[in-house]
């Protein structure tokens, strides 16, 4: 959120106040608290925006790098396995196709890499059975490919995090302007019945409608006149 929005939400917030605080001046005109449940609204929806805006993708970032360790590791324990077997067999097609070291798998993009650990999951599985001399068993093929299934899962969440954030920057450009449009054009004209018959309410309104930029400057803005 800019400074700009901060200010004017912090405005929002002291409009919201005063009205809460004098409910029982305007609670009869249907109008106003139609309008006013909406302005509620809107801020309830600023606040959830601001949250998803200011969420970090540090976390998920974290957690990827932990199912990608642990996705090389168990690949790399596989491969050797398999890269053994075929060396003994005299396989050399095979033994190409499984030769990674983690340095390498840790160079590869994320959807390279997790095909990289597929296929070599896949040629240890039409082994499985010569595997068992070379200390690999299902279960550690199984393991494999939850490790291969949870980093598919992960690798797309720090990009979808930071469109999301970015999808809640736009969002706030619209509630801020739909906030200003019911104050400027329904609850400043309807706090003109007030003017006189409540004066301390309207006026209170009117100071509440004050823009204080930083706790420094003010910066009023003017409501409509009638």
């Amino acid at each position: 959120m800019t400074d700009k929005q901060e200010n004017k939400r912090s405005m929002y917030i002291a409009v919201q106040n005063v009205c809460n605080e004098n409910s029982d001046v305007w609670s009869a005109m249907p109008a106003f608290t139609t309008a006013f449940n909406e302005f509620e609204t809107i801020l309830a929806q600023i606040d959830a925006q601001s949250q998803i805006q200011k969420g970090s993708t540090t976390g998920i970032t974290q957690n990827k790098q932990k199912e990608e360790d642990e996705m090389i590791q168990a690949t790399v324990e596989i491969a050797a396995a398999v890269y053994a077997y075929a060396s003994q067999s005299g396989d050399n097609e095979l033994r190409n196709k499984v030769n990674y070291s983690p340095s390498a798998l840790g160079e590869l993009r994320d959807t390279v890499l997790k095909d990289v650990c597929q296929s070599i999951h896949d040629q240890a599985n039409n082994i499985i059975t010569q595997l068992a001399d070379y200390g690999k068993t299902p279960q550690d093929l199984t393991q494999l490919q939850s490790e291969i299934d949870d980093f598919t899962a992960i690798i797309a969440k720090p990009r979808t995090a930071i469109g999301t954030r970015a999808t809640a920057t736009t969002r706030l450009v619209e509630l801020f302007s739909q906030a200003d449009a019911i104050l400027k054009n329904q609850i400043d004209k309807l706090m003109v019945t007030y003017q006189n018959s409540r004066a301390e309410f309207y006026n209170k309104y009117q100071n509440s409608r004050t823009i204080v930029d930083l706790g420094t400057r003010k910066n009023p803005e003017t409501p409509p006149q009638p």
